[in-house]
């Protein structure tokens, strides 16, 4: 693509403001080298790759890529013949294989849905032997260590070997006699590479040796006694063999180095890659931009698209909404856009966030657009935007336009993408707007893409007429004069040049002779015109507000359906749950109750017991099996007193004969016996409701029972019943109260000769559903009357 298209959608610039995301020269350079890809696999696996190393950041986190270093000097030293690397050097080639031995390790958490990835990690090549050969010999801080060759490990033991036999003999020499006076210090130190050590100046000539230095005051002399000078000969020697396998270390390792030139190059180039790839994921997150789906067919529907240098800006100084996005659509049927309307109101603008997220997409950059956006790739991209007269090449702006344009319709093949600023300006408008139609007819037989910016009616009445083109217009607010910076397609926009000029300041005796100058008939149809399109433009808007509620309309329609879809999939999973929890439930029970029965047939334990576990089981599966009302269906029933009523439980009806207590239980009397229920516990009888009794059957525990309701009141008349009679409709008695809610039954007994009461007493004692037992009222009376009251 020509550069001076990429510059005139200030491409340079965007790459500038990806650059700041990178985490290396490397990177750094890889993003400056970029340019947009024709190919439309290749984009595809670049946008691919942002995809999956967007996905892999979310888990992993952000890749460590500290230590990538400029490497470029000691590389391009490297190649020279003999050329030597320092220990640093070395170091900072470590620094670097241990940031390719990271990502290498991060990218191994890429998946089977990072393939683009996993590519990055298999073209990575491992330099471990190289890394570890170096950090064997080099430590962290650019020391040559002892263990990088025995040779040298032997140097240095002989080294420190000698250097103790120095301070040996000169601790020594410090006890003669004959140094006591002579030494200003019994000091060791290095002259010239030579052990010494202070003496005085006046007694130079009172011990035998070599004088390397003395003082600034020249009040001591720095003296190598004969003792030691074979010595510090053979420590320099040393010393000189040091040196020499240091350097022939240093070679050995530059050599390996040397030997792993090209893959290093190679390495550093894929890291290049990463971290470039790394600030396209970073620039995504920072701007909320998204990939665009990419389409084969010829259309572009940028939705809600933010030009990102006026992103960059405005976010900075107001935040992400301060720029005001716009709708772009090509489509093959109206593939050549003539974008009119105000001056300063954002044509130009538009011009560029189309051709500049196009480049965006075809450099696998993502766009800072809404979700649903599609684009096309384009063969080339072309731009003539801005001032492009050169002095240098006598060219005109006219002609330098012109000529911009020619070369334009030259180059054009395949898919391209146009885009043009004020075609057929600075000359003549007659002759110029004659010539921008002609032009724009030349680029509709090339079945060329784009969008041309102008003031010219010719132009937009062609784009109204002419297949494949089409008007859009900048949204002009006359109310307030300013542009709202919005897209309205199918209507050409006034230029509102006398507005807009009144409104920047210009002096109202210029615009009021401006007016004369066009003279009031003019004036009058400029007018008539721009009512004209100011109303197309409302139109278009109410128009493209329309399309967008029904866009929304049916995205909720559509998320309404998954949801429902959803909640009948919850449903049927919620009742298929629930029926097999009560097939469960009820097969447990049967269970439960035959071992009750045979353990009752085969007398393995008392009646009495094994009743009150019946009873339990039974209210168990009772709780498990019933729903319990809800709060509403309880508001729901309203009762007066003296309504009729039907008791589910009971079978029975009865009258409604008190208000409800605090606890909101009423009082219900089903003949002559009074019970306290509540609410949930009792139907309302309307006219036409049809009655019946719902439990029926006998129960098979020795007595038999009516074949009516099992719950008839909260008292039993036992009078007259022998205990074993007496007992089990005790019992019975008890599972109905416990069943429905009834927290106090009376049993009446009788007095008699109290045999009857005393058993019922001593067997509700030991029960496992009785609270506590109370004689009934005062008086006589009430001595043959047992209350019972009930568990919670």
């Amino acid at each position: 693509m020509a550069q001076q298209t990429l510059k005139a959608l200030e491409f340079p610039q965007l790459i500038r403001i990806l650059q700041r995301f990178t985490r290396s020269i490397w990177g750094r350079r890889r993003l400056a080298r970029l340019q947009p890809s024709s190919d439309f696999g290749e984009v595809q696996i670049l946008l691919q790759e942002v995809e999956e190393l967007s996905d892999l950041t979310a888990v992993e986190g952000p890749c460590p890529f500290e230590g990538c270093l400029d490497l470029t000097p000691i590389l391009k030293r490297l190649v020279a013949p003999g050329s030597l690397l320092l220990s640093e050097e070395l170091n900072q080639i470590v620094a670097v294989l241990r940031l390719i031995s990271r990502v290498q390790r991060y990218l191994r958490g890429a998946t089977d849905r990072h393939p683009h990835l996993n590519r990055y990690r298999q073209r990575l090549r491992d330099l471990s032997d190289l890394k570890k050969a170096i950090q064997v010999a080099i430590s962290p801080y650019g020391l040559i260590l002892d263990q990088a060759s025995e040779e040298l490990c032997r140097l240095r033991a002989e080294i420190s070997t000698t250097r103790q036999q120095i301070n040996r003999t000169l601790h020594q020499l410090f006890g003669r006699v004959e140094y006591r006076e002579v030494l200003q210090d019994q000091v060791i130190s290095q002259r010239n590479g030579r052990y010494v050590i202070p003496i005085k100046a006046d007694f130079k000539g009172k011990v035998t040796g070599i004088i390397h230095d003395q003082s600034q005051s020249k009040a001591t002399l720095f003296f190598e006694p004969f003792e030691i000078v074979n010595i510090n000969n053979s420590l320099n020697l040393l010393f000189g063999e040091e040196k020499r396998e240091e350097e022939r270390i240093l070679r050995h390792l530059t050599n390996l180095v040397r030997a792993q030139y090209e893959v290093i190059q190679e390495d550093l180039q894929i890291l290049g890659e990463f971290d470039a790839l790394q600030a396209k994921v970073a620039y995504a997150e920072e701007f909320k931009a998204r990939t665009p789906t990419l389409i084969r067919q010829g259309r572009v529907r940028l939705k809600q698209a933010r030009h990102p240098l006026l992103l960059y800006r405005d976010r900075e100084e107001q935040g992400f909404h301060a720029t005001i996005p716009i709708d772009l659509e090509l489509t093959p049927s109206e593939r050549f856009l003539v974008l009119s309307g105000a001056n300063t109101g954002g044509k130009t603008v538009t011009l560029k966030t189309l051709g500049l997220l196009c480049v965006m997409v075809q450099c696998g950059i993502p766009l800072p657009v809404a979700e649903g956006s599609e684009v096309c790739i384009f063969d080339a991209i072309f731009a003539d935007i801005g001032d492009t007269q050169n002095l240098a090449q006598n060219l005109s702006t006219f002609s330098a336009h012109i000529k911009r344009t020619a070369d334009i319709l030259a180059r054009l093949q395949g898919r391209c993408l146009v885009l043009l600023d004020e075609l057929g300006t600075a000359t003549d408008p007659a002759e110029g707007g004659a010539l921008a139609l002609a032009l724009l007819r030349a680029l509709g037989r090339t079945g060329a893409y784009g969008v041309a910016t102008t003031h010219y009616h010719l132009l937009k009445a062609f784009a109204h007429e002419e297949p494949g083109f089409a008007n859009v217009a900048v949204l002009f607010d006359d109310r307030t004069q300013k542009p709202l910076y919005r897209l309205a397609y199918g209507v050409a926009g006034p230029s509102n040049a006398l507005s807009i000029a009144r409104e920047l300041g210009l002096p109202e005796e210029i615009i009021a002779e401006a007016e004369r100058q066009i003279g009031q008939e003019g004036l009058q149809a400029l007018q008539q015109l721009a009512r004209c399109e100011a109303a197309q433009q409302h139109l278009a808007q109410r128009e493209q507000l329309i399309r967008q509620e029904e866009e929304n309309l049916r995205r909720q329609e559509e998320k309404l359906a998954v949801v429902r879809e959803k909640l009948e999939q919850e449903r049927r999973q919620l009742l298929d749950e629930g029926r097999q929890a009560m097939v469960k439930a009820i097969r447990q029970a049967e269970n439960e109750f035959k071992d009750i029965l045979t353990r009752l047939e085969d007398r393995q334990d008392s009646w009495g017991r094994l009743r009150q576990e019946f009873t339990t089981k039974q209210r168990q599966l009772h709780q498990r099996l019933v729903p319990k009302a809800t709060a509403v269906d309880r508001q729901e029933l309203s009762l007066a007193l003296g309504q009729k009523v039907f008791l589910p439980a009971l079978g029975q009806t009865g009258v409604v004969a008190s208000s409800p207590d605090k606890e909101g239980r009423l009082e219900i009397l089903v003949g002559a016996v009074k019970i306290r229920l509540s609410s949930d516990e009792i139907k309302e009888v309307r006219a036409g409701d049809e009655l019946g009794r719902i439990y029926r059957g006998r129960w098979h525990g020795g007595v038999e029972l009516p074949e009516t309701a099992p719950w008839q009141s909260s008292s039993l008349n036992i009078i007259g019943l022998r205990v074993e009679e007496a007992l089990p409709l005790v019992d019975r008695l008890l599972d109905q109260a416990v069943l429905h809610g009834c927290r106090q039954v009376d049993i009446i007994h009788g007095i008699g000769a109290g045999r009857l009461q005393q058993a019922v007493r001593e067997h509700l004692r030991g029960h496992t559903l009785v609270k506590q037992l109370h004689h009934g009222e005062q008086g006589q009376a009430g001595r043959g009357v047992t209350v019972v009251e009930i568990k919670d």
